[in-house]
């Protein structure tokens, strides 16, 4: 009869296994993310973000102990990796004071409006489908895959027509540009949308709720 008692499994036995791995290897996660230059709010910003990726993966962590924190110090690394490509991370700058600094309206607002007209005349000059692609790309944000759904192409397919569609607008850029009135000298156009100018103008013109017809 006493060999069939069995003992009550251990308090270590009763936690789930990612609440044990926590208490095991914070210290080292966190020293990890340390060593890779991460501190202050984003060290614990990413230490929630290991974890996570932890309890979601549970079933694929390894048994053992130190294969273990071998797999969160690779999960780290990666979540790291992952934080620094982040656009927010590598261009965004903490700056109370920038609403307060900022300028309300554009410096040369004449030359801005004449910029705007130019965007606004080159598009309508545009395939509906290429200024579709755009708009739904450069301007509202979707990415190649969604573009890609929606062509029925390839995410490959769908890079080929963003990039097309890009190089059709500056090239009616520059035809709008050659034929505008009082022109005195010859302006060259090149793509600029990393720059960030022109997607800035297709900005304001969606602000303002100016739509160009649309494909259907």
């Amino acid at each position: 009869m006493g060999d069939s008692i069995q003992r009550p499994p251990s308090r270590r036995q009763l936690k789930p296994r990612v609440e044990i791995l926590y208490e095991l290897f914070l210290g080292d996660v966190r020293d990890r993310l340390s060593s890779l230059g991460l501190h202050g709010d984003d060290l614990d910003e990413l230490v929630q973000i290991v974890y996570s990726v932890a309890n979601r993966r549970a079933a694929v962590i390894p048994r053992n102990d130190e294969a273990a924190r071998r797999w969160l110090m690779e999960v780290a690394r990666k979540q790291v990796s992952n934080f620094r490509k982040l656009y927010r991370h590598a261009y965004e700058v903490l700056d109370p004071g920038a609403v307060a600094e900022a300028i309300a309206e554009p410096v040369d607002p004449e030359r801005y409006h004449a910029t705007i007209a130019l965007v606004q005349a080159a598009a309508r000059l545009m395939p509906a489908e290429e200024r579709e692609i755009l708009l739904r790309h450069d301007v509202e944000g979707e990415t190649l895959h969604e573009i890609a759904k929606w062509l029925g192409l390839k995410k490959s397919g769908a890079h080929v027509r963003v990039q097309q569609a890009r190089a059709r607008f500056v090239e009616k850029l520059a035809l709008v540009e050659a034929q505008r009135p009082g022109r005195r000298r010859k302006r060259r156009f090149v793509p600029v949308w990393f720059a960030g100018v022109l997607l800035g103008v297709w900005r304001w013109l969606r602000g303002k709720r100016w739509r160009l017809p649309r494909a259907r």
